[in-house]
């Protein structure tokens, strides 16, 4: 008989775990998500989640299922016909994943009270599909204001939009792409400093000095650099600077008796090296990391993003202007013994950095009153990553302010008419959405239904962005030059769609959806601030912050 074993979210998630890690795949577990509907884009929203491992969620949605749902939501079957579409859905979406837990509740979002809304602060994530502007607006209002991440996501057709409303969104890692390496070329600390003066090129046989790891070599090279220009803080600054650097490298090498030959393997990687590693560490503190050090929430919050913030602040100031040593050196050619020796050298310092900033940590949770809520490890992760921190702030959900803004990008549009009748600007399907949503609030059914040619539709749903356009621009404004950006046939397509829920589209937006409420769950990476389009026709999208 084989012996079971105990549930492992490492084994069970690897792959996410090496993309989040641990720490991520630990707070997807801890991660409670609110849907409001249970359509085709909601369902597939909800699979990416549970698969994901967040720990639970709950349905709420007072829709039957029809048959028209067994055709664009694969979850369903021609036998739940009748049932309460949440509770079917849900029956289907907790077979992908034991360890979630699911719930749901055949109450109307419509119908939920300003009470039971303002419950869903326990909830980590409120996610709204398919839901008027009425009820995204009330959700809005109140989430809003207490901080919890809402989600509007919605589908019309070829059709699909996301819009994420928070307050404030802190980023411990945004996993910046391709990051300049950290070597402190021009502020090396002590153990480093040593060990560039102990290296002498010119007392290295060959093979030594072509299995020297290419850092030491450019310090080498700024050596020389100095000594040339009689300046020992001369550092290369322009792009002319590097390339004689560059020189410089190339001219320490030397031949090989047998071959004649001067290539070498981590002479090419140093002057390939020289344009990302010469930059000056002070710099690399950008605009983002700035604006969130000298942000009064620094010195006010009991956040714990905020607190360590704060103590990184004084490390800054203690440390003349630099970062802590994120500790990571790339891979070089080099003999084990100086890669090894500086590989540990860097990450002590940086465990030493880490220590300095726990200290800090410590001092200003006890300035604060909040006692220890900064662990050890949290602490040496965040200073690994202090370079790529973000804080995104959102404006609250105003449907009116917005429209204006999407009127104010169409007016902007400048194509040619061939463009124009061939590719539907991001912005213009935006209103046209708009346009929809008014046409169901005033007509009851949605442009395109109920029989409707497609033609009399288009003229009705005309007066409505023509309704639009005129709310959103100057009394006596010409609206005919943004109603001339918002072609007949794409009138005519968005009745065509006759509302259709296409299950291609549901399943790509509620991806997308599932991975940016995942980056709001684990802080990691930078989610969609804060509109997302996508056009099927084209198999495009555009975002753009409303």
């Amino acid at each position: 008989m084989v012996t079971s074993k105990l549930f492992d979210p490492s084994n069970r998630y690897d792959r996410q775990v090496r993309l989040w890690g641990e720490d991520g795949q630990a707070s997807i577990g801890s991660t409670s998500a609110c849907v409001l509907g249970s359509d085709s884009l909601a369902t597939e929203t909800l699979k990416s989640l549970v698969l994901a491992g967040v720990q639970s969620f709950y349905i709420v949605d007072d829709a039957r299922v029809e048959q028209v749902d067994i055709g664009q939501n694969f979850f369903l079957h021609i036998d739940d016909i009748g049932r309460p579409r949440a509770e079917a859905t849900l029956e289907k979406l907790t077979e992908l994943n034991p360890s979630v837990l699911g719930s749901s509740s055949c109450q109307s979002p419509t119908a939920l009270t300003q009470e039971d809304v303002e419950k869903l602060a326990t909830f980590s994530v409120v996610v709204a599909v398919n839901q008027t502007e009425e009820v995204d607006a009330k959700f809005a209002q109140v989430l809003y204001d207490i901080s919890v991440p809402f989600v509007c996501i919605k589908s019309f057709g070829l059709i699909g939009t996301i819009r994420i409303c928070i307050k404030e969104h802190t980023i411990a890692n945004s996993h910046e792409e391709n990051p300049r390496p950290d070597l402190r070329l021009d502020a090396p600390f002590k153990k480093l400093t040593e060990m560039i003066a102990e290296t002498d090129l010119n007392d290295m046989t060959i093979e030594q000095l072509r299995h020297t790891p290419y850092i030491l070599l450019h310090f080498k090279a700024l050596e020389e650099f100095r000594k040339q220009r009689n300046d020992e803080k001369a550092f290369p600054t322009t792009t002319s600077d590097r390339k004689e650097i560059q020189q410089i490298l190339l001219s320490f090498r030397r031949s090989k008796e047998d071959s004649g030959t001067k290539d070498s393997e981590n002479f090419d990687e140093a002057k390939a090296a020289v344009m990302r590693a010469f930059q000056k560490t002070t710099l690399q503190i950008g605009a983002s990391v700035k604006s969130i050090l000298t942000s009064s929430q620094c010195s006010t919050s009991t956040q714990p993003f905020w607190l360590i913030c704060e103590a990184l602040r004084r490390f800054v100031d203690a440390n003349n202007g630099l970062l802590p040593l994120r500790g990571t050196l790339p891979d070089m050619t080099s003999d084990s013994s100086r890669y090894t020796r500086l590989a540990t050298m860097f990450h002590e310092k940086a465990l030493a950095d880490a220590q300095e900033v726990l200290r800090f940590t410590r001092e200003v949770e006890k300035e604060r009153g909040v006692g220890d809520v900064i662990s050890e490890e949290v602490c040496y992760r965040f200073c690994k990553n202090a370079d790529r921190i973000r804080v995104q702030n959102g404006d609250l959900l105003d449907y009116s302010r917005e429209t204006k803004e999407i009127v104010a990008k169409i007016r902007e549009i400048t194509v040619d008419e061939q463009t124009r009748a061939e590719k539907v600007d991001s912005a213009t399907w935006m209103l046209l959405m708009r346009a929809a949503g008014r046409f169901k609030k005033e007509k009851g059914r949605f442009p395109g239904t109920n029989g409707v040619p497609v033609s009399i539709d288009a003229q009705d749903l005309r007066k409505r962005v023509e309704a639009l356009i005129k709310e959103s621009v100057k009394e006596n404004e010409d609206i005919q030059p943004m109603l001339h950006n918002v072609t007949d046939s794409a009138m005519a397509e968005m009745c065509r769609f006759g509302a259709a829920e296409l299950h291609v589209i549901s399943s790509y937006v509620g991806g997308i959806a599932s991975q940016e409420i995942i980056k709001l769950a684990t802080n990691q990476y930078v989610p969609i601030d804060n509109t997302f389009v996508f056009d099927g026709h084209t198999q495009e999208s555009a975002t753009f912050k409303l």
